[in-house]
């Protein structure tokens, strides 16, 4: 009881101080046990793994340290995953793999089966965005395998998911809908909102793919009856343009003009940067479809120096001297080029008009 109170004692300072990795390293080091220290830097760099890659990075690299020095290969797989992840979100894929298939190899040397698992699955994302399917699929499927051997139902829905994704990316839509699906059923079954959101999110997206487009609609309105079940009143924006956009394809010019404005609403409070991208890309396909050429040539305006801006923040992230390579992460984002001539004008509108049905890229990729 003693020291689990001088543990709570010294964190403290951590919750006022925020992300500041001299003071966690302050804490770390007052720590009784070497595990401790691991596991405290390993706890807060996968926290911060996306809000903050410089800070996790030093987490992970400090926690990597210490791990070697214990020669437990429990914690330096855990460490090595973490790694991974973060290498993987910069886009430097062949990092990525060899600290995965190190974790993986860690794992399988102490029977780590949940650990394993992980380690698959994250393989799998790796060597689809290389597009090496053959391998991702090998991996997801034994990752599949261990979650069914766990029953860990959060991994194994995570794992369809991610096969799901992958067949949209080589446009076997048949195959993603059967995974999507496997992950509806579970989430019905076990009463999970927040993944019912996803699956139906994904299963819209697939069928706006198919022009199927008032199927695309039912999806994304039973999206938005499991966002707001779980609370997630942001992503209800989402599911707005994509309805919006269904509607469009149906030829309901007021009925999507309808969700459109539904979802500016949601992302003007908000303040939802990645909803706003997909608006300005939706209403320049919807003022051309109703021959506004001039609003239509102002959201395309809008939306590339949105994504611009976008971009030039990603790109001028500046980072601590001594973390590898300029380490920097990659953030998803359409690079739109810029330009405002006639032909440039209507061919991306024209363009736009064909792409749009993938407005939100799926869910998926989930670590």
């Amino acid at each position: 009881m003693k020291q689990f109170f001088f543990i709570i004692v010294l964190l403290i300072p951590t919750f006022f101080l925020g992300q500041n990795f001299d003071s966690l390293l302050t804490v770390a080091n007052n720590l009784p046990h070497d595990s401790d220290k691991v596991n405290l830097l390993y706890k807060q760099g996968f926290e911060k793994r996306v809000s903050d890659a410089q800070y996790s990075y030093l987490c992970a690299k400090q926690a990597e340290a210490i791990a070697q020095k214990l020669s437990l290969p429990f914690y330096s797989a855990k460490v090595n995953n973490l790694l991974g992840i973060l290498f993987y979100r910069k886009g430097d894929y062949s990092r990525a793999s060899s600290y995965h298939q190190i974790a993986l190899n860690l794992r399988t040397v102490i029977n780590d089966k949940r650990g394993i698992g992980l380690s698959q699955a994250n393989l799998g994302n790796v060597y689809s965005e290389l597009h090496r399917y053959k391998l991702a699929e090998e991996c997801y499927l034994k990752a599949l395998q261990i979650n069914n051997e766990l029953g860990d139902l959060k991994q194994k829905n995570n794992t369809l998911l991610n096969l799901g994704a992958m067949c949209m990316q080589q446009k076997k839509y048949d195959a993603a809908v059967m995974y999507f699906n496997n992950v509806l059923e579970l989430a019905l079954k076990n009463n999970d909102y927040e993944l019912q959101a996803i699956a139906y999110n994904n299963l819209a997206v697939v069928n706006m793919t198919y022009l199927k487009y008032e199927e695309s609609i039912a999806n994304a309105e039973n999206s938005i009856k499991a966002k707001l079940l779980s609370e997630n009143e942001i992503e209800i924006a989402d599911s707005y343009i994509n309805i919006a956009l269904a509607n469009l394809k149906l030829g309901k010019k007021d009925e999507s003009w309808k969700f459109i404005t539904k979802a500016d609403s949601i992302i003007k409070i908000h303040d939802y940067v990645a909803a706003r991208l997909n608006a300005y890309n939706f209403k320049k396909d919807y003022f051309y479809e109703t021959k506004n050429y001039e609003q239509a040539f102002l959201n395309l305006k809008a939306y590339n120096a949105l994504n611009d801006s976008i971009t030039m923040s990603a790109e001028n992230v500046k980072y601590e001297n001594d973390f590898v390579e300029n380490f920097e992460v990659k953030k998803p984002v359409e690079n739109v080029p810029k330009g405002n001539s006639g032909i440039y004008l209507f061919f991306t509108l024209f363009l736009g008009l064909i792409i749009g049905a993938c407005l939100f890229a799926l869910k998926n990729k989930r670590e």
